[in-house]
């Protein structure tokens, strides 16, 4: 019979070395996914404003989530002309500019509380204040 502990001391090793990789990429993965169920944007709440420019113009409502997803309400002479959502892009409160399904899109930051708009083939600008 062979002597097999030559190959076992040099297996043994090299599945540690292994599990070692994958036990620091799980922890890793843990960390981050830890630091983003405890991040709270620090724009979050209600923000109201009102938009302006070409042929129309009217008020919206921005309530920035925990995560920084956004839910933007848009009224127009009064009614609602739509809900649809977007997101923040980075610590600046800028706002990812995806366009509503109506095709409404804003531009700018929550940092600065403005920015501009364009809709179909009209634009404006906007402002809000956090409430």
């Amino acid at each position: 019979m062979k002597n097999i502990y030559p190959k076992l001391l040099l297996i043994l090793p090299l599945s540690l070395l292994s599990c070692t990789e994958v036990t620091d990429e799980v922890i890793n993965n843990i960390h981050q996914n830890n630091a983003q169920e405890n991040y709270t944007s620090p724009f979050m709440g209600k923000w109201v404003g009102t938009y302006s420019g070409d042929a129309i113009s009217g008020t919206l409502i921005l309530n920035v989530s925990k995560s920084g997803s956004i839910e933007v309400t848009r009224a127009e002479n009064g009614a609602v002309g739509e809900v649809y959502y977007t997101s923040l892009q980075g610590p600046s409160g800028a706002l990812n500019p995806a366009p509503s399904p109506k095709g409404f899109i804003l531009y700018g930051s929550l940092y600065t509380k403005s920015g501009t708009w364009n809709f179909k083939h009209w634009s404006g600008s906007w402002s809000v204040a956090k409430q």
